[in-house]
């Protein structure tokens, strides 16, 4: 066959150009023939000479497809009652379909404070977490699991054309406790690198809202949030609707992460990396107004790995309560999970104090009581300074009133004259304040501590109120503290006050009353407490004070 030149130069720049745009394509889209068991197959690293990174491996330099189709098939399979597996505390129930969890069930705590209501299910949407080779990977692989069972230990395996991939999960006979360990076998007949690690995803976390009462403020109960902890940045709480609705970059390589998963206000989810350091990557796969879905990446470099060789990740696994005892039993670091805000310095003993008092009585509520009139004990000097300061004031009033009215006209003048016969009767008004300054951060410490508290949680004292960390449900002891809270102000001397300044006094109990009402009973009680033996502590000084002067 004959080519003249225009044919020839023709049939060059068509090579020319499909060469070209083929470059262009694989560079645009590294990865799209090498998807294969629904994974991406992504190089990484740096590869040494005469090996070949296992994301690098299609199908035809590693096992054939339709070998590996085969194999899959035949791997073996368990009987749904195989894959649940019981602690004296836990439920964990599995799915061969995605190599996880579907449930983790807490036998001793109930959704709810009713008679026969369900326990505690840590997982409303399943948990997956897959052994990848794909530092990109977001979409968990599905339906390709063989699945066994040993004993306490249940293994969900995977094969692809380069590595065999399993999670294995062994449950202990006792806790909330349980070992991970991600494993990868190369199955190829050379060494290959790998960069691998495990996918976690959360699927469709539905936000839950706060309890409130009208306009006002309510409580949080059992939110959701995205909790980490590195030793170096202390703990990152994330709320998930925020987080997902505004992503914020809390990836990283080679972190110190010592735990990563899920904060439920009382119960805690999470995974503890034995591996001192890991890259970690953070996705969110579908966000709405109600849910959102979470996908993790939790990666370490393994270098070259042999022939039939396998390397493994391993975790360990929380599920449970955040309790102080039970965690720190685990891992010191899972204390810092129990997040008691700024006040943690007065919360911590706080929650130990209370814990004491109910060995001893048997209550939450009492040890509240008993707690509060320590805490008055403990202020008393205060209290003592602030009533004598009162009561001086109260004697020098009338002399006082006289200064008022000589210089009503000149407001300056009637102020500078004031604390001028204060200083010289060496009288402090300052010193009334001495008795609510120390309580400022008690009272925000014992909010945060009935806010956390799992033992808190459903915990009953009498009659009506059988949940402490909730509202009290008829608002009996918010009113009764407003009142007496109105009560204490009137008996306490207004000794130097102008009208206005007393008419904003009277009002404190209302608005106080009216914040009380949709917090913890527990709160209320404290607060309820702590006015009812600060009226008699004040009657008791006033008393003793105006018979020393008689």
């Amino acid at each position: 066959m004959n080519f003249d030149s225009k044919s020839v130069a023709a049939i060059v720049l068509c090579l020319a150009f499909y060469l070209a745009y083929s470059h262009y394509l694989s560079t645009k889209y590294p990865n799209k023939d090498a998807q294969t068991a629904g994974e991406q197959q992504t190089p990484a690293g740096v590869t040494p000479p005469g090996t070949t990174p296992a994301s690098a491996i299609p199908p035809a330099l590693g096992t054939p497809a339709a070998a590996l189709a085969e194999a899959q098939a035949a791997l073996p399979k368990l009987a749904a009652e195989d894959l649940v597996v019981e602690t004296d505390t836990n439920i964990y129930k599995f799915d061969a379909e995605i190599g996880g969890l579907t449930a983790v069930s807490l036998k001793g705590y109930q959704t709810e404070k009713v008679v026969g209501a369900p326990p505690i299910n840590l997982l409303q949407e399943p948990l997956v977490l897959q052994g990848t080779i794909d530092p990109k990977q977001t979409a968990p692989v599905r339906g390709v699991f063989g699945a066994e069972r040993t004993g306490r230990t249940v293994r969900f395996t995977r094969l692809t054309p380069t590595f065999k991939i399993a999670q294995e999960y062994t449950i202990p006979d006792k806790g909330y406790a349980a070992k991970l360990k991600v494993m990868f076998t190369n199955v190829t007949g050379g060494p290959l690198e790998l960069p691998a690690g495990g996918l976690l995803t959360r699927q469709k976390i539905t936000f839950r809202k706060a309890q409130s009462f009208g306009f006002i403020p309510g409580t949080v109960v059992e939110r959701d949030q995205l909790v980490r902890y590195d030793g170096a940045n202390n703990l990152q709480l994330n709320d998930l609707q925020t987080y997902c609705a505004e992503p914020e970059a809390i990836r990283g390589q080679n972190l110190a992460l010592d735990f990563i998963g899920f904060d439920k206000h009382y119960f805690l989810d999470v995974l503890l990396p034995k591996a001192k350091k890991l890259s970690l990557d953070v996705s969110v796969v579908e966000y709405s107004e109600a849910h959102c879905a979470l996908a993790f990446t939790l990666f370490d470099s393994f270098g070259m790995v042999a022939a039939n060789e396998t390397v493994a990740l391993d975790f360990d696994t929380y599920f449970g309560p955040k309790d102080l005892e039970i965690l720190k039993a685990i891992d010191p670091k899972l204390e810092e999970s129990l997040d008691l805000g700024m006040f943690a310095f007065i919360a911590r003993p706080l929650l130990a104090v209370i814990e004491g008092f109910k060995k001893l009585t048997g209550n939450y509520g009492i040890a509240i009581i008993l707690l509060t009139i320590a805490l008055k004990i403990l202020f008393y000097p205060l209290m003592r300074a602030s009533a004598v300061s009162m009561h001086k004031m109260k004697k020098l009033n009338p002399e006082m009133t006289a200064i008022r009215e000589k210089f009503k006209d000149d407001k300056a003048k009637q102020q500078q004259e004031l604390m001028k016969f204060m200083g010289a009767n060496k009288i402090n008004p300052m010193k009334g304040c001495l008795p609510i300054l120390p309580q400022i951060p008690v009272f925000f410490a014992y909010y945060t501590v009935l806010q956390t508290s799992i033992h808190l949680r459903h915990a009953p004292f009498f009659g009506w109120i059988d949940d402490l960390a909730a509202m009290d449900p008829y608002f009996i002891t918010p009113l009764l503290m407003g009142v007496a809270m109105f009560v204490q102000q009137k008996l306490t001397p207004t000794t130097g006050m102008d009208k206005t300044q007393e008419k904003i006094l009277l009002f404190m109990p209302i608005m106080f009353t009216f914040m009380m009402l949709t917090l913890p009973a527990g709160l209320t009680l404290y607060m309820l407490t702590n006015t009812v033996v600060g009226i008699l502590q004040q009657r008791w000084l006033y008393h003793k004070l105006d018979k020393l002067n008689a």
